[in-house]
């Protein structure tokens, strides 16, 4: 049986999945007016493969918007330098500055481009962007749509993408291994979730675009498919993986016993709402100056000691100082769903609040173009440790970093793939890929509570030695399956990233951003 063979194929279809599909197509038409390249009539074929939905992504959960700098505002009091500087600071001063610069500088070119796209930035004139200030930023650089930005910026991908019929896009694809057979050749194989069907495909370059870890926690505000898979992936290919440890935590989830937590936008704080402890006292100007506008991680850590000072569940936003006309026309989603979820009205009481899994500041080592240490295998997006956010992600900076990455990496591909000359392979695959790879049947639930346990907010030595003990005992002790079941799959899949977590945070020396075990002096 012959494999169907593509130039390039991206797994997920999020911010970075989606528009690294626009900017390979931009990349190609422009080699191929300038006839630079070796073939420059040659047309690339590219696959995207979703687990989920194509809707079914932590893009269009995202709330606060994207942090760039607006070269065109008047007054212009923002710049380059501060953005990169605040990016430093919430950072720890661990990022890489090259990249820092290089994602900042292209911030305005990217929204100008979404513009094109359709992209509803909410504006205040005709002529000026409505700008918004997040937790970290010195400045007002918040590009958003109300307070669902990543709604609206996934259906303008989508949009752009369906006008876009060269592109093989299947959803309910599940990449379930990877395998390099040769120096510019990868056997991808898959299994349709729906029609449970094994299939796989070869290609030259590989794009994982797979998203975080958020399902490694008892409670996340990420979606169910953010399982980790793409870094599972990437290290049984033998890429490296950094500082999987630098888990930031957003420190308003909707105080709730589910584990999909409902997120509570820093963009409310930035526009006046304070935390409070069952006191009702304003607490956080005793542990940073910057009050509740302070990085998350600082923010994190404040209500987590006061959680443990009053011995309380969670602790309290309050708006109630903001203007009623503007949480109504800025934050209208998060008025109806704190009302839905938690029968509260934002405008007149206090919302429950506690720290909860966001985001993943590491993960899949890459290169300025998005280059994992695997050769012709990249990553873009939040399961990728650019550099840029470094031990703690500046608030918005993570849609930035998206469309960013995303246009590295496609224009070194197209690049790639013009100058070259990669033969499409005829190869003979074996049909029983449902028995390539090993499931185990394991607690997803157990495997959950141990990293939400030991890896959370706070940590200690002791603890993460535990939990990876843990860890490891179920995997010892898990049956091997004699089917194969795409669930059970996924959570050994899961359990694999988990030690990789661990084992990082074992590693860590000292304390930085998000990074906080209570062991170390």
């Amino acid at each position: 049986m012959q494999s169907k063979h593509f130039d390039t194929i991206v797994i997920g279809s999020g911010v970075a999945g989606l528009t690294f599909l626009h900017y390979y197509k931009k990349a190609q038409e422009a080699a191929d007016s300038s006839k630079a390249g070796a073939s420059p009539n040659k047309k690339l074929n590219i696959a995207l493969f979703a687990k989920s939905d194509i809707s079914n992504t932590n893009t269009s959960w995202a709330q606060g918007g994207i942090a760039a700098v607006d070269t065109s505002s008047i007054p212009n009091t923002d710049s380059f330098e501060a953005h990169i500087s605040d990016t430093m600071i919430a950072g720890g001063h661990t990022n890489n500055e090259f990249i820092v610069r290089k994602v900042v500088e292209q911030g305005p070119s990217l929204m100008q481009e979404l513009i094109k796209m359709g992209m509803p930035f909410d504006s205040i004139s005709h002529e000026q962007i409505d700008l918004a200030q997040e937790g970290g930023h010195s400045q007002a650089r918040i590009w958003h749509v109300k307070d669902y930005t990543g709604k609206a910026l996934q259906q303008t991908l989508q949009n752009n993408t369906d006008a876009e019929p060269s592109v093989y896009l299947q959803e309910h694809v599940f990449v379930i291994g990877i395998k390099k057979v040769s120096e510019h050749l990868f056997e991808v194989d898959t299994y349709h979730l729906k029609t449970k069907v094994h299939t796989t495909y070869t290609t030259h370059f590989v794009v994982l675009a797979t998203g975080g870890v958020g399902q490694l926690y008892a409670q996340t505000t990420n979606t169910d498919v953010a399982t980790g898979d793409g870094i599972y992936v990437a290290h049984s290919l033998g890429a490296r993986i950094q500082d999987l440890s630098f888990i930031q935590f957003h420190p308003t989830g909707l105080y709730s016993k589910n584990a999909s937590v409902y997120l509570i936008t820093e963009a409310l704080r930035g526009a006046g709402a304070v935390l409070r402890n069952h006191a009702g006292e304003n607490f956080m100007p005793r542990y940073d100056k910057r009050g509740s506008l302070a990085p998350r991680d600082i923010v994190s850590r404040a209500i987590v000691a006061e959680m443990q000072n009053e011995n309380a569940t969670h602790l309290y936003l309050d708006a109630t100082g903001i203007d009623p006309v503007i949480l109504d026309s800025h934050f209208p989603s998060i008025k109806a769903s704190v009302k839905l979820l938690a029968d509260i009205d934002i405008a007149t009481d206090y919302i429950p609040v506690v720290p909860t899994q966001h985001y993943s500041c590491g993960g899949i080592e890459v290169n300025e173009f998005g280059e994992s240490t695997v050769a012709q295998l990249y990553a873009i997006g939040e399961c990728a440790c650019t550099g840029l956010h470094g031990a703690n992600r500046l608030a918005s900076n993570s849609l930035l970093e998206g469309l960013a990455f995303a246009k590295f990496a496609a224009d070194q591909i197209v690049d790639a793939l013009k100058l070259a000359s990669f033969s499409d392979p005829q190869r003979q695959i074996q049909t029983d890929t449902q028995n390539k790879y090993a499931v185990l049947k394991l607690d997803r639930a157990a495997i959950q509570n141990i990293v939400s346990k030991y890896a959370g907010v706070v940590k200690t030595t002791e603890g993460l030695l535990e939990g990876r003990l843990a860890i490891t005992d179920l995997i010892k002790n898990a049956p091997v399956l004699d089917f194969f079941s795409i669930e059970d799959y996924e959570t050994t899949c899961m359990s694999t990233t988990a030690l990789l977590l661990l084992d990082n945070a074992i590693l860590q020396t000292k304390n930085v951003g998000v990074f906080y075990n209570d062991s170390i002096a």
